[in-house]
């Protein structure tokens, strides 16, 4: 240990390993790393089905499950998990381990200094500013998104009364938390209009674990494998959901039907998947090939076959102020990208000079960013090398988990730290 005091620390997230994302490495990296700095560090946990909505087989039929992960306690619990994705089983979903992890919090006994809730979803902070109260320690609430401003974006979130009842609740959390970290600088001004201050309010990006996505030589037994030899390769990897605005990526492989060396690749699991391989087939394309899920762990062969990786996201102004970690991930490989996202994510990538931007959902001018790669190599070897070099310098996780613990000691130093009382606040 570092010196100082050795905390125990509790982390609720709906999302852990094996199930695959930017929270999944974003916790496991914090608690990693906490614990390598000799605190205690327990994970609390969905039994893993995302995002399919499928139970993985060693845990069906269970409630609770004590395991241990790369040396992190992790409690796992039952979850309304379903495949078809419609809002009430989305919301039985998020308050299925609102619920269960409450109790599981209860029900492993322990006691802790910092409890920490990953929103969204936005019930994980319930539950966990709930056991705050409960085991009397202190609560910090880790924002990722902007919920449910950004349900409502996506269309996910529409009934006015239950939108003010999300925001009534986002405020109160906002409000108790003892401490509140965001992913990006937007987020954080956000907060700060909410709460009227923005004293508590720390930011901490994502990042990407830069020996884990790194350069390597091209698997030509796997890029053959994927009917790719030969290929000039796009790839998106990770979920195929509706915030990342994937048609446009159908779309762009129309234009570029007739490069016969140019390949798209989406790699990944989610709820618009059918509906893209549909519209793919629809349009009689070629050039695109989707590939399952891959683990976190075997992902980096994938994209090092790959010649540009491409990050995205829905035209919406509410994804201004978002920065997909998967972009880092990427920087970190060494290769070129195509950015299709706005404002704050643009800003970082444009300083780094990692690839090409293009205007969320514009497909005309994906298309084009793919050729003025394919036609130039020496600007993808160029671009690539300046995003790794930026990520080592910036945006490395274990940088970011020192961000963190720093937080939480900060918190536990500071002059008039004491327990907390066992009432909610009024409105709660």
């Amino acid at each position: 240990m570092n010196g100082g005091r050795r905390m125990r620390i509790l982390m609720l997230t709906q999302y852990f390993y094996p199930e695959v994302g930017a929270t999944q490495t974003r916790i496991h990296e914090f608690a990693r790393n906490l614990i390598d700095h000799g605190h205690e560090v327990t994970v609390i946990t969905e039994v893993p089905n995302h995002p399919i909505g499928i139970v993985h087989e060693k845990y069906q039929g269970q409630l609770l499950i004590e395991e241990q992960y790369d040396g992190i306690r992790v409690i796992r619990v039952w979850v309304w998990a379903r495949e078809k994705k419609n809002f009430a089983n989305r919301i039985l979903f998020y308050l299925s381990y609102m619920v269960m992890s409450f109790f599981a919090g209860l029900y492993f006994r322990g006691r802790y200094d910092i409890i920490f809730a990953t929103s969204p979803p936005l019930f994980v902070g319930v539950s966990g500013y709930l056991l705050s109260i409960f085991k009397r320690c202190k609560f910090v609430l880790d924002v990722r998104d902007l919920w449910p401003a950004a349900a409502t974006a996506l269309g996910e979130l529409s009934n006015r009364r239950i939108v003010e009842m999300s925001e009534k609740i986002e405020r109160i959390l906002y409000k108790n938390a003892d401490a509140i970290v965001a992913v990006t600088r937007g987020f954080c001004e956000f907060i700060a209009n909410k709460v009227g201050s923005g004293d508590k309010i720390h930011y901490i990006p994502n990042g990407t674990v830069v020996d884990l996505f790194k350069p390597q030589p091209v698997d030509e037994q796997l890029k053959k494998s994927l009917g790719l030899e030969g290929k000039f390769v796009v790839t998106f990897a990770g979920t195929l959901g509706i915030a990342q605005g994937l048609g446009s990526v159908v779309h762009a492989a129309k234009l570029l039907r007739h490069y016969e060396d140019i390949a798209l690749l989406l790699i990944g699991d989610g709820p618009v998947k059918h509906s893209l391989i549909d519209l793919a087939r629809g349009l009689k394309l070629k050039n695109i090939f989707f590939h399952p899920q891959v683990p976190i762990n075997r992902i980096n062969p994938y994209l090092n076959i790959s010649d540009v990786l491409l990050v995205s996201l829905k035209d919406d102004v509410v994804f201004d102020t978002f920065i997909p970690s998967k972009m880092f991930d990427c920087m970190a490989c060494g290769k070129p990208i195509i950015l299709s996202v706005n404002g704050e994510a643009k800003r970082i990538f444009e300083e780094a000079q990692a690839g090409v931007s293009v205007d969320p959902e514009n497909f005309y001018e994906m298309s084009d960013a793919i050729v003025r790669l394919y036609e130039d190599r020496d600007l993808c070897r160029s671009r690539g090398e300046n995003g790794r070099r930026f990520v080592i310098e910036n945006f490395s996780r274990r940088q970011q988990a020192l961000k963190l613990e720093r937080v939480f000691k900060n918190l536990l130093d500071s002059p008039g730290t004491h327990p907390r009382s066992e009432t909610l606040p009024q409105g709660a």
